[in-house]
């Protein structure tokens, strides 16, 4: 493992653990807080940077960015589903 990777890797894990409790916030009050805009563009741009640590063999940053965009995702089905508060 290429010391790149575990840095990256390592920043990618606190995102996920910062986007976690947005998430449960999101399905236990019903509501979808995140704009489109936010969302689909931050989908857009861990979806870029999968592919190039993937490109650049960096397997575990790829793994866990590939599962950042799927907690992206899942916020823009939460807006999407759930109304917005008023």
């Amino acid at each position: 493992m290429m010391w790149q990777d575990a840095v990256i890797t390592i920043a990618s894990i606190i995102f996920v653990y910062a986007m976690i409790p947005q998430i449960y916030f999101g399905f236990k009050k019903k509501i979808g807080v995140i704009t489109y805009q936010f969302s689909i563009l931050n989908t857009f741009a861990m979806t870029a940077l999968t592919i190039t640590y993937y490109s650049l063999n960096l397997t575990f940053s790829t793994v866990i960015n590939f599962i950042i965009t799927l907690l992206w995702i899942t916020l823009i089905i939460q807006r999407i589903i759930y109304p917005i508060p008023k």
